[in-house]
């Protein structure tokens, strides 16, 4: 009994709350079951990670836009970059985005697909990102000044490993 009076808050805070809308979209119904999702699907769900639109918004790079000259968020990139072409999905029409994501998220091998897309992004940053004397945005926004931080965006290397001179003891001569 306690545990449904507190899924059934759970659901009326899910439902009527502003922040998640965009999982919420998704995965309409709370539960105590995990979805099965790998850290990558959830960056590419929730738009965040590698993404120039992501970026922008905390002001760790000058624009939204990608090098191709659209906003560079998770469905330009799945669906019509030419920088991402092998990593396509068909493009859902504005009516049917919702199912979209849905069906996307819950197929195994588009799971994979989606995997390889965040590597993909995630180690190939500097050519989906406009350089900064190429945008409107930057042109708007003089105060512009980019995070110094290097940016991992929560994200581990892909397959990299760490030179033996990095964990090698020093030496004497």
């Amino acid at each position: 009994m306690l545990m449904n009076l507190s899924l059934n808050k759970w659901q009326q805070d899910w439902d009527s709350r502003d922040t998640g809308r965009a999982i919420f979209n998704i995965l309409l119904k709370v539960t105590l079951t995990p979805a099965s999702w790998s850290r990558e699907s959830i960056l590419f769900a929730t738009g965040h990670g590698p993404f120039p639109s992501y970026l922008y918004r905390f002001r760790l790079h000058h624009s939204d836009i990608c090098t191709c000259g659209e906003k560079g968020d998770p469905l330009h990139y799945a669906t019509s970059c030419h920088m991402t072409l092998s990593y396509h999905f068909i493009k859902p029409s504005a009516e049917n985005t919702q199912i979209w994501w849905k069906s996307v998220l819950s197929n195994k091998l588009s799971r994979i697909k989606i995997f390889k897309l965040i590597s993909f992004l995630t180690e190939n940053e500097n050519l989906i990102k406009q350089p900064p004397d190429a945008t409107s945005s930057y042109d708007s926004d003089p105060d512009f000044s980019p995070s110094p931080r290097p940016q991992t965006y929560g994200l581990r290397p892909f397959r990299c490993s760490i030179p033996r001179t990095l964990i090698s003891p020093p030496t004497s001569i």
